[in-house]
């Protein structure tokens, strides 16, 4: 008995040590390319904010250049602003510079005499057709530097003057020195030639001043091989001679690199420290084993079935039926304990239903009064704005609906669960709201150059109530517009079957798989596919409609196949039966 208890757990064991063995690089890749992604960004922020500070945007529409006087006055705020910034200036469209600041001359305004022709030079060739610009880096005493130069634009986004600067790059460093690999291992940036920019350990920067593209790895990364498709190669000797494990990204728009090398010694270090965890773990529960195997018996049997058939209940949110053990020892209690933890994930299944509500009732009021803000200053209320503004605002308050409308969504969830969903429901006549939603929504299909019809007939009374029909209505013909790609057809009609009114939205969509259909009435289910992509959406609007339409006795379904469109269709009982 023993033996067998002890044979699953041994087998376990070595599939554990053996899967580590497998996995423990990919681990540690997976290590380093976390803290790349993070330090990439983390200077690309850097780049772009210095970047920003070099857009101007002019008030006047006329096609001439700043004056001098004005020129001098931004260019002093920018070397306020910026205090890496070495030397700024502006350049006229001819190329010739009309306005410099340099702290070679004390930060004072250079000398006209000074002030050069850049008509030749690429970063007034490229910032004059509209486009930032950076160059290679490159060195001084002082530290790494680049030359940054950005379009000047008038109020109708036309190129009127350049902005140039030369700029140290020196934080950098600060950036990668907050790195931490493991005990010893570190991280640098290169230029695109291989040249050290920045290194985690500060002190080894004066000990390379070759370039690092003598090392195969980094040389490939450079060259704009991707880290996964140099697996094998990773595992090298560093510019410094340690045995190292190494990731390494390029970035798109400078050319640089940065490399991760993480000392074999420190790296499968980790990985000795969990074969020992696992294979202490391991014996613990073999001797475990070998003294609970003496008092299993048939006896025990029968509750831990028990069990395992409530475990499954609890797994599909059924909470509410507890379990009874007459055993007299340890399984008697722990069927005790099984339903104190049923009854403890019932309450706090409660209380996670009153707290959704309660927030979701609560963000619902100052969403609202954002909308209300945003309206009054698109409709001109608070004074006339630019055009600029306005469209950013649009974006603002089109971002502020799709939070409105999830706030109610997760509003309506939270009243179904917590049993706080009303539906009145009488007899209703069912065209007239379906013509108003139809109404609301003619705009939306006309956009998209969608046709919807509404076959009208004179039919039978249904028990219903008439604001969450429409509530259902507005869903899902909303769906078939939105999930119809190009011009087509959403057509609506009904019948009768069974003493229950059905009604059919059908469309000329994209369609629905099979397996999508098991799920699409599930709560945040989406259909992921290429054309889904891009349509926004919360995955909750079919959840709500289905407990709707299930609170007025009726019932939701849908037929579609992929490619040829869906019909989503549902009953309500008929008035009178």
């Amino acid at each position: 008995m023993a033996l067998v208890g002890i044979a699953p757990f041994a087998l376990l064991a070595l599939l554990a040590l053996y899967n580590l063995n497998r996995s423990h690089e990919a681990d540690v890749m997976s290590i380093e390319k976390n803290i790349i992604n993070q330090k990439k960004d983390e200077i690309q922020s850097y780049l772009e904010a210095i970047q920003s500070t070099f857009q101007l945007r002019v008030s006047f529409e006329q096609i001439s250049d700043i004056e001098i006087s004005n020129q001098q006055f931004l260019l002093k705020q920018l070397t306020r602003e910026i205090p890496v910034l070495e030397e700024v200036a502006f350049i006229n469209l001819e190329g010739q510079e009309t306005a410099k600041i340099s702290r070679y001359f004390g930060e004072d305004i250079v000398p006209e005499e000074y002030l050069k022709n850049q008509s030749e030079i690429k970063k007034f060739k490229q910032a004059k057709i509209g486009r930032d610009y950076i160059s290679s880096v490159y060195f001084t005493i002082n530290g790494p530097m680049v030359t940054l130069a950005s379009p000047v634009l008038n109020k109708n986004g036309i190129v009127i003057s350049i902005l140039t600067g030369e700029i140290y790059i020196s934080e950098l460093q600060k950036i990668v020195e907050k790195t931490h690999l493991g005990e010893i291992g570190y991280l640098y940036l290169t230029d695109e030639d291989g040249f050290l920019i920045a290194h985690s350990e500060s002190e080894k920067m004066s000990l390379a001043e070759a370039s690092f593209k003598s090392v195969a790895f980094v040389n490939q990364i450079l060259n704009g091989y991707e880290s996964f498709a140099l697996k094998e190669k990773n595992r090298y000797e560093s510019f410094w001679g340690e045995p190292v494990v190494s990731w390494g990204e390029k970035f798109d728009d400078t050319g640089w690199g940065i490399i991760t090398e993480w000392p074999t010694s420190d790296a499968d270090r980790v990985l000795n420290i969990i074969k020992i965890q696992v294979l202490f773990f391991a014996f613990i529960i073999f001797v475990l084993t070998i003294f609970f195997s003496f008092f299993i018996t048939k006896r025990i049997v029968g509750p831990v079935k028990q069990l395992q058939a409530s475990t499954q209940l609890v797994a599909k949110g059924v909470l509410d039926q507890p379990i009874v053990i007459k055993t007299g020892d340890e399984i008697e209690d722990l069927g005790g304990a099984f339903n104190q933890m049923m009854e403890g994930l019932k309450q706090l299944d409660e209380l996670k239903k009153e707290f959704v509500f309660i927030a979701a009732h609560e963000l619902r009021t100052p969403v609202t009064a954002i909308k209300g803000y945003l309206s009054m200053i698109l409709d001109g209320l608070t004074g006339e704005i630019n055009v600029k503004t306005k469209e950013f605002i649009q974006k603002v308050m089109t971002a502020n609906e799709r939070l409105v409308q999830l706030v109610n969504d997760l509003l309506q969830i939270a009243r179904a669960e917590a049993g706080k969903l009303t539906v009145q429901v009488s007899a209703i006549d069912v065209i007239q709201p379906i013509q108003e939603v139809l109404s609301e929504l003619k705009p939306l299909a006309d956009e998209k150059n969608i046709a919807m019809k509404y076959e009208v007939a004179n039919w039978p009374k249904a028990m219903a109530d008439t604001g969450r029909l429409k509530e259902v209505m507005v869903n899902l013909i909303g769906n078939a517009i939105k999930y119809t790609i190009g011009s087509g057809v959403v057509t609506i009609f009904h019948e009768t079957k069974d003493k229950f009114l059905i009604t059919h939205i059908k469309d000329t969509g994209l369609g629905i798989s099979k397996e999508a259909q098991g799920k699409l009435f599930e709560k945040f289910y989406r259909v992921q596919t290429e054309q889904t992509a891009t349509i926004t959406g919360t995955g909750l609007g079919l959840f709500i409609v289905k407990q709707i339409v299930e609170k007025m006795n009726g019932k939701i379904w849908v037929e579609s196949e992929e490619g040829k469109g869906s019909v989503f269709s549902f009953s309500l009982p008929l008035a009178g039966y």
